[in-house]
């Protein structure tokens, strides 16, 4: 799934993150270049200030150019510790003359990059399992991830080291018997295209995927007492100006599924399984925008602004924020241009697949309905462009926020990791399908990237069937409007969905077609007789034409 990660941003200069006991231990690091942190630790210590947490030091965080041992690195430290006796820091690459964001703003990002790092490192509430108890429950909950969770896509390489890099994740919390921090960038709000979902609002399929996500959890804490946290780090405000979404409607989405989740929290009985977070909760400009600084902000620290190629309304602490994140993580986009010139295949792949799903996501959008098809095929493959780079960056934050994290995603990525792909929807109970059968063609994305999903699609029970099936809702509502199915929409307090049964209509026997085409009727007893006929007589007027001819010239002949 990732593009050339080549940039010159704050992320891209990152070389290792770290926290220090505050008395000039090092306790723990991280980063592509944590060796060299690690290795010349007692020189760059001697450069870490910081302040007793009940002072309050004028800034909350301080820079400084290291020359020695290493040169051209650049050291942000937070200036006060931490009510547990700790601080964090930061080692940058010396700013790059290439950089397209100030001082100003790195050291803004910077700060908002320390506040929210979490090492998931805790002081052990339950005691650490022995050596061999801890292998065997690391594995078992590996092995839960495996059977119940884990999608399998093409080119998997689950079996040939991405089990042990997950293991990996899963052992930094099982040796600190700590609770499992997960992380999953998903539900961002529902498509715009009606032909795929029944509304805006978060449905039955959502509350299914909750149920699963909650269900897994259950399971682990069966095997480990300290159970496990999956974070849903929702990306509606990271693509939403993409997909033609408004802001204020990814909002409502968002609060209506937070309620969602926590009426199955307490059907469940239990509350804290799964949380949310999004990209305004990360960057935690609450302040800003109680004091109304928000466009202010963004103006005073220069952040490049973002282009748009789909009508939508913005929130002002959105835009902020979609700004903030490209401007702090952004991978180069020339880069990116110049491996498609290049005909890197990996790329090409991931633009083309973008380029599909998004020219039939935004098929029914008002900026599309008066657009010609090349229009629409040009507005496409520049959005998809977009949403490779906002991805990447997105992915790129979350890296640098969360280290550790078990991280999961809709993608289908190949399992080596760092990311592994998931099934959102119980596959005891559920059917993803083209068609309205159980035993139908399995649905495949238009982009070949995403796992089935509830914001890109309806779920259908049908009377008699043993199985919900997730399908597109324009597959449901033709079957109802050519009289095929009884039943319709149904709307409750679990969710929306499609109650369908057989047409009280004369029974009929349907031949299934895939999901763009109607049911045939089989034709009736009179249908079949007529056109048999027809296939027989059919030859007649040739043979009497044939006839004529030769009793002419035989005619001809004679005289």
């Amino acid at each position: 799934m990732e593009v050339s990660n080549a940039g010159v941003s704050v992320f891209h200069r990152f070389q290792a993150s770290f926290v220090h006991d505050g008395k000039g231990a090092l306790l723990y690091t991280s980063g592509p270049r944590k060796q060299l942190l690690e290795d010349n630790w007692s020189v760059i210590s001697t450069f870490i200030h910081v302040q007793e947490s009940s002072k309050r030091p004028a800034n909350r965080t301080s820079s400084i150019d290291i020359d020695e041992p290493v040169k051209g690195l650049r050291l942000y430290q937070q200036c006060q510790l931490q009510e547990d006796g700790t601080a964090k820091g930061i080692l940058l690459a010396a700013e790059s003359k290439d950089n397209t964001v100030g001082e100003d703003f790195e050291q803004f990002f910077v700060q908002l990059v320390l506040d929210q790092l979490d090492f998931a490192l805790y002081k052990p509430t339950e005691p650490s399992p022995e050596p061999s108890p801890l292998a065997r429950i690391t594995g078992k909950i590996v092995s839960l991830f495996d059977s119940y969770l884990r999608f399998q896509g093409p080119d998997d390489k689950w079996e040939q080291g991405g089990r042990q890099v997950f293991e990996a994740r899963v052992r930094h919390f099982t040796s600190q018997g700590a609770q499992i921090q997960m992380c999953l960038p998903a539900f961002p709000c529902k498509s715009t295209n009606t032909n795929k979902v029944i509304g805006t609002s978060p449905d039955r399929g959502e509350a299914l995927a909750l149920n699963h996500l909650h269900s897994f959890v259950e399971a682990v804490e069966k095997i480990y007492k300290p159970g496990a946290k999956l974070w849903v780090i929702s990306d509606g405000h990271v693509f939403s100006d993409c997909i033609g979404v408004d802001d204020n409607i990814v909002d409502r989405y968002t609060e209506e599924l937070k309620e969602m989740n926590h009426e199955i929290g307490l059907s469940r009985g239990r509350l804290d399984r799964v949380d949310f977070r999004s990209l305004i909760d990360l960057f935690q400009l609450g302040d800003a925008k109680a004091a109304g600084e928000i466009k202010n902000l963004a103006a005073s620290l220069s952040i490049p602004t973002i282009t748009h190629h789909v009508a939508t309304k913005e929130t002002e602490e959105a835009e902020v924020c979609r700004q903030i994140l490209m401007a702090g993580t952004q991978p180069l986009e020339s880069v990116a241009r110049d491996r498609l010139k290049s005909n890197d295949e990996a790329l090409i792949a991931l633009y083309r697949g973008f380029s599909r799903f998004m020219l039939e996501d935004l098929e029914l959008h008002p900026t599309t309905k008066t657009q010609t098809k090349s229009q629409r095929k040009k507005l496409s493959t520049k959005v998809a462009f977009e949403m490779i780079l906002r991805n990447q960056a997105y992915s790129n934050l979350v890296e640098i926020l969360y280290p550790n994290y078990v991280r999961l995603s809709i993608h289908a990525h190949n399992n080596a990791g760092p990311k592994f792909g998931i099934q959102l929807f119980d596959a005891s109970k559920v059917r993803v399908v083209e068609n309205l059968s159980p035993d139908g063609i399995p649905m495949a994305s238009e982009d070949l990237l995403h796992v089935p999903t509830p914001w890109h699609n309806s779920v259908v029970e049908m009377e008699g069937c043993d199985y919900l099936l997730v399908t597109k809702a324009k597959v449901a509502q033709h079957a109802v409007d050519c009289g095929a199915m009884g039943g319709g929409k149904i709307t409750n307090q679990g969710g929306a969905y499609f109650l369908l049964q057989e047409s009280v209509k004369e029974p009929v026997k349907l031949l299934q077609r895939a999901m763009s085409f109607a049911p045939v009727e089989e034709p009736t007893a009179t249908e079949k007789f007529l056109k048999q006929a027809k296939e027989v007589f059919a030859p007649l007027p040739v043979l009497v034409s044939i006839g004529l001819i030769v009793m002419y010239r035989f005619q001809t002949t004679r005289n």
